[in-house]
């Protein structure tokens, strides 16, 4: 039955209405997207490519994912004053690590010091180049700092205090020396314009597992552009991920942290926590445990242009813990561990458009526990498992994405609340497992979408008995604009305010 239900749908449903992007995807399409997406993936074996490398193959449907329109390049902040060096007792450096990161502080790093009696190197009161710590360090604390060839290699932590800042300049790099348990924590302003952060090769005798990571904290912002990130990071998100924001109620940054046109090798990730203001454009992120990006508690972030690939543990871009007005747009996304994207835990006001979701081992992009969430414009093509899972999540918006050869259903909506609400509209369904699975639902409002090349199952779960009306819907005089309520909630159903929450 469900088989001639698919190929009557496929007569009824032979085009759509004028001017929406829904448009059936034939076996050829198909083919013809997933050799594209291999050729990208190909294309962006280099650490050092950019999206701008495979711009050209994002032709078609894969047009979305473009982004012709360019924003205008982000200017560094700079310090006016020049900084001083000092040094202090490395407990003070733990300390402060500690006040300033609280429960993201790994307690195990203190293992990882190679001379406990050594002190920190600490800048303050204004500005210092990489050039001028080496020489101030060089005078007053030898074999703080080894100059290595082109490198400059510290084998004691760094401290940048909040009226402070280093600076990495273009062609320079700084190594933090893994044997040693070097580290950088910078409550003041990082700035790597067009240089070089990495953690050296080795192993830590005492820690196998440490690498170096950079926490910024408290007032603390970093800026990058056109840099190189490397090797940096252990553990899960937070301070020691590899590059964090860490944020605070009562002592918020006066700077804006960005990163923009750099690249990411090998990193656990970046973690932004409790901050707000920042974008992260236009980079590469390739292998690296994973989530690449990870938000919690975030407003107000632009994650934009971003090629991830190959996590090893977890999702690419990961939103979580009451993050909210989050624009996640034109990433490429392809062959992470986890999903593409994940949402949960209260997250709101939340904009997943035009991204390329491929190969995600996870499904493409996943929304749990959260509201207010619109996913438009998207490719979700041959991920394992979902396309797109929805789950105790409401006031959601699916439009225009095109859902192709996913391992398990194109959209999944389960365990929603009585009175949530989702919009399934103008998409196109094509050779997943289902087109669309429901469990648990509520209110789920279908409008014009094709599912011209979704064979055999169009709907599958609790929505199965409701095929023959989506048949119906789609061949009545006016099927481009009638929609297929399934499960409708009742009118005195409160909707959801997505600017109070409430």
């Amino acid at each position: 039955m469900r088989k001639g239900l698919s190929l009557l749908l496929t007569l009824l449903m032979t085009s759509t209405a004028p001017g929406l992007r829904a448009e059936s995807i034939s076996h050829a399409d198909v083919a013809g997207l997933t050799r594209t997406v291999s050729e990208i993936r190909g294309q962006l074996r280099d650490p050092a490519s950019r999206k701008d490398d495979v711009r050209a193959l994002l032709s078609g449907r894969l047009a979305e994912v473009r982004q012709d329109g360019a924003e205008p390049p982000l200017a560094l902040d700079r310090l006016a004053t020049a900084g001083k060096l000092h040094t202090v007792p490395i407990d003070f450096m733990l300390a402060q690590l500690r006040l300033q990161t609280a429960r993201h502080f790994n307690v195990e790093i203190e293992k990882a010091l190679a001379n406990r009696a050594a002190p920190a190197l600490f800048i303050r009161g204004g500005s210092m180049t990489l050039d001028q710590l080496l020489a101030e360090a060089a005078n007053s604390h030898p074999g703080a700092l080894q100059q290595k060839g082109e490198k400059v290699v510290s084998h004691w932590p760094i401290v940048i205090w909040s009226d402070s800042a280093l600076v990495i300049a273009p062609g320079q790099s700084l190594e933090l020396s893994t044997e040693d348990g070097a580290f950088i924590l910078n409550s003041g302003l990082l700035t790597v314009d067009g240089g070089e952060l990495a953690a050296s090769d080795g192993t830590n005798p005492a820690l196998n597992a440490f690498r170096p990571f950079v926490a910024t904290a408290m007032t603390g912002a970093v800026q990058a552009r056109r840099a190189h990130f490397k090797n940096l990071g252990f553990g899960d998100s937070g301070a020691t991920s590899g590059l964090s924001v860490l944020g605070a109620a009562l002592f918020p940054s006066k700077i804006a942290s960005y990163l923009t046109d750099s690249s990411f090798e090998n990193m656990s990730g970046i973690s932004l926590e409790n901050t707000h203001r920042v974008v992260v454009s236009n980079n590469h992120f390739s292998g690296g445990t994973g989530p690449a990006i990870a938000l919690k508690g975030v407003t107000g972030a632009q994650i934009r242009d971003n090629v991830i690939t190959g996590t090893t543990e977890a999702q690419a871009i990961d939103v979580q813990n009451t993050s909210s007005s989050i624009d996640v747009t034109g990433n490429i996304l392809i062959g992470n561990r986890g999903s593409g994207i994940f949402v949960a835990n209260d997250a709101r006001d939340i904009a997943i458009t035009g991204n390329l979701l491929s190969g995600n081992g996870r499904g493409g992009v996943s929304v749990v526990r959260s509201a207010c969430v619109t996913i438009a414009d998207n490719i979700v093509l041959s991920n394992s498992q979902v396309g797109i899972k929805l789950r105790a999540s409401h006031a959601l918006t699916l439009s225009r994405n095109d859902l192709v050869a996913n391992a398990g259903a194109g959209v999944s909506i389960i365990d929603q609340d009585e009175n949530a609400r989702v919009v399934v509209d103008g998409n196109v369904f094509s050779g997943n497992k289902s087109g669309i699975h429901g469990g648990a639902a509520s209110e789920v409002a279908l409008t014009a979408n094709d599912f011209g090349g979704q064979s055999p199952i169009l709907l599958d779960g609790e929505f199965a008995p409701y095929v023959p009306h989506l048949l119906r819907a789609a061949a009545g005089p006016d099927s481009d604009s009638r929609a297929l309520t399934i499960h409708a909630n009742t009118p005195s159903a409160d909707p959801v305010d997505c600017k109070t929450g409430s």
